[in-house]
């Protein structure tokens, strides 16, 4: 695996091929298998799914990260025999169902307001990043996957993660990013009323607990990585490409914040 910074548009001919037939041979980070990446599409960071795990871009770049900090043998699947207390902002998907098989490992979705932090509702845990239920110094690692541009407060989310880690912790996380500005740019705010105010366009992402999409408040920059220095993390921006690992494009980056 290289990490390096990644060009803007495919680097070569091997790229423009895959974009154009759809798929692409390789091993798989999260799965472990020999595969097949097909479904591609020009947004490279959602698509490329693993034909036999199902995981698409974005979701390996996670696993291949994860396996490099925490697999003594670099197998994502081997973090679900260690003692790691993992937390995951999600409760579906191939990243999901691997770490699932770890018995200190707990997920959780956002059901929707009016509900209580840690509450089941069905087979799913509901949790609000701002508020998490979890006791202080709780867990080991702590995984969200484009959650924190839909969150109304993000940094207030983001010290609820530095509390419940423990010393040493990691946020591993991904968000939409601009490298080349300084300034998060706010596109919509909550009111006092909890009413949405839209400074820009609303954007919508999909979200498969919520047909209609779910509303973007914020993409971040350069500061967000000075307001989580504030916070007491120490964070790591990291680039991967690969296409052996069917990790493409322009926008492959994964920051881990570590308690300090």
């Amino acid at each position: 695996m290289q990490i390096y910074p990644i060009p803007t548009r495919p680097k070569n001919l091997y790229e423009k091929v895959t974009l154009r037939i759809g798929f692409n041979f390789g091993l798989c980070p999260l799965c472990g298998n020999y595969t097949v990446f097909t479904k591609w599409t020009e947004a490279l960071r959602e698509t490329g799914v693993c034909t036999a795990c199902g995981a698409r871009n974005r979701q390996r770049q996670i696993a291949y990260l994860l396996s490099r900090i925490y697999a003594k043998d670099g197998r994502f699947r081997s973090i679900s025999n260690t003692d790691l207390r993992i937390y995951n902002l999600e409760s579906k998907g191939s990243l999901h169902k691997v770490l699932a098989r770890n018995p200190n490992y707990v997920s959780s979705e956002f059901l929707g307001t009016g509900r209580s932090p840690g509450e089941i509702v069905g087979d799913l845990r509901h949790e609000d990043a701002h508020s998490l239920s979890f006791d202080d110094a709780s867990l080991d690692l702590v995984i969200s996957s484009d959650v924190w541009e839909h969150l109304p407060d993000p940094y207030t989310a983001h010290r609820e993660v530095y509390r419940v880690l423990r010393k040493g912790g990691r946020h591993v996380f991904t968000v939409p990013f601009y490298q080349g500005q300084f300034l998060d740019e706010q596109r919509a705010r909550l009111n006092s009323d909890h009413s949405i105010e839209h400074l820009l366009d609303p954007i919508y992402h999909n979200d498969p607990l919520n047909p209609e999409g779910v509303l973007v408040f914020n993409i971040f920059s350069i500061e967000m990585l000075c307001r989580l220095s504030r916070i007491g993390f120490y964070t790591r921006f990291h680039k991967l490409y690969s296409r052996l690992h069917g990790i493409l494009g322009n926008n492959g980056i994964i920051f881990e914040a570590v308690k300090q």
